[in-house]
């Protein structure tokens, strides 16, 4: 159900998409390996989709009701909703919520996670929204990636600007296309 959903969306819309395919478990799981005390973060997540990395945190330990679900696609949101109902679903863009969600605006995440599509955006866009991802993590925040190209997709710009360490954390060829996971952090 949820990749007839899916596959109908990235048809209208494949730039907002970035992949012809909902990220696989191989990749969400990659994205949820490095958390620590995964029961006490408060997660935000960036472009939920229909969930499969939210499933994957899950998995790791993070309470439902400690995740924040960020998806400008009101189908998916209404998904989400469906499946994850203790979590805040936030039907809006990831720039939209950075700016104007006066609930969050004080709130330092301990782990940011994003199924963006950085590569496809504008530099500008992707840049401002790195940047304003960097400010609402906590000190010892980080901010996990996904990605369809080896190359880093975080603006080089702002790893600069807050001195910050890019890792690459995993790949798996059991994603399409394969997947590459970032981790970037101070």
């Amino acid at each position: 159900m949820y990749l007839v959903s899916w596959l109908k969306n990235y048809i209208k819309h494949p730039l907002v998409m970035g992949s012809i395919l909902p990220t696989s478990g191989s990749a969400s799981k990659l994205m949820a390996k490095d958390l620590v005390a995964p029961e006490t973060n408060l997660v935000l997540e960036l472009g939920s989709g229909t969930g499969a990395i939210t499933q994957a945190l899950l998995r790791k330990g993070v309470l439902e009701e400690n995740l924040v679900l960020v998806e400008i696609n009101q189908e998916f949101c209404n998904i989400l909703e469906g499946k994850y109902p203790k979590a805040t679903v936030l039907c809006m863009g990831a720039l939209d919520f950075f700016k104007n969600d006066y609930k969050f605006s004080n709130i330092k995440f301990d782990v940011i996670v994003s199924g963006l599509p950085l590569v496809s955006m504008g530099t500008s866009q992707s840049e401002l929204i790195c940047d304003l991802s960097i400010r609402h993590l906590n000190c010892r925040g980080h901010f996990v990636q996904v990605t369809y190209f080896l190359k880093c997709p975080f603006p080089k710009t702002i790893i600069y600007k807050y001195k910050l360490i890019a890792k690459l954390t995993g790949f798996t060829l059991l994603n399409f296309p394969p997947a590459f996971v970032w981790d970037i952090r101070t």
